[in-house]
């Protein structure tokens, strides 16, 4: 599949993902404004930026030893289990109407807000270090590929997040504890099923297959 593409779709992947950031990021365009939450989703764009230069750094440096690939694909495949497990079997909180909050509506600070609650939660990190241990192991991705298939993912991730600021009133009504379940579960078997195809680069070096 073109690196593009394969972006695109986990970038839908991503936009999925019901966090913190998701509530805070319709709870801002609610109280605030569009404008408020179109910021925002910058900050969180460019906190995920952040977080894929330093792990593609960290990783590119190393992948090409095969015994680094094969431990690699087992940690990146352990962390994508625990994610999946995680969404699969998470409760889904009681809904409550949004409290109102004072607060700027000034673009920079919008902007620190998203990069800052995006980036102090470490799950951001892991989730990362998932990611680019499929992007250089399981794809092959050449620096070129996966710079295409980065922009594409954060890409989709920001155009879904401004689409959310617009329609932050009628997402608000369709984010029902039943939705939330759903999403939740099908986001964890997909993880699960990444974080398999993760982990048979561990156990092949044990002459074990998962995959033919």
């Amino acid at each position: 599949m073109h690196p593009v593409l394969n972006g695109l779709l986990f970038g839908l992947l991503l936009c999925v993902l019901i966090g913190p950031v998701f509530f805070a990021l319709i709870q801002n365009s609610i109280e605030k404004g569009f404008w408020s939450g179109f910021f925002m989703a910058i900050g969180v764009a460019l906190s995920d930026i952040f977080y894929i230069v330093i792990t593609y750094f960290g990783v590119s440096q190393l992948v090409e030893s095969e015994n680094f690939k094969m431990w690699l694909g087992g940690v990146g495949g352990v962390i994508m289990l625990v994610f999946g497990l995680f969404y699969l079997f998470k409760s889904v909180p009681k809904i409550t109407a949004m409290k109102n909050a004072n607060g700027s509506k000034d673009g920079f600070k919008q902007i620190l807000k998203g990069f800052f609650l995006n980036g102090v939660n470490p799950f951001v990190l892991f989730f990362w270090i998932g990611i680019m241990s499929k992007v250089s192991i399981d794809f092959e991705y050449t620096s070129n590929q996966a710079f295409g298939f980065f922009a594409a993912l954060v890409g989709t991730v920001f155009i879904v997040d401004v689409l959310k600021s617009h329609f932050a009133t009628k997402l608000r009504e369709i984010v029902t504890a039943r939705f939330m379940r759903i999403m939740n579960r099908t986001v964890g078997v997909a993880l699960i099923l990444f974080a398999l195809r993760l982990l048979n680069f561990l156990l092949e070096g044990f002459g074990i297959e998962l995959f033919a």
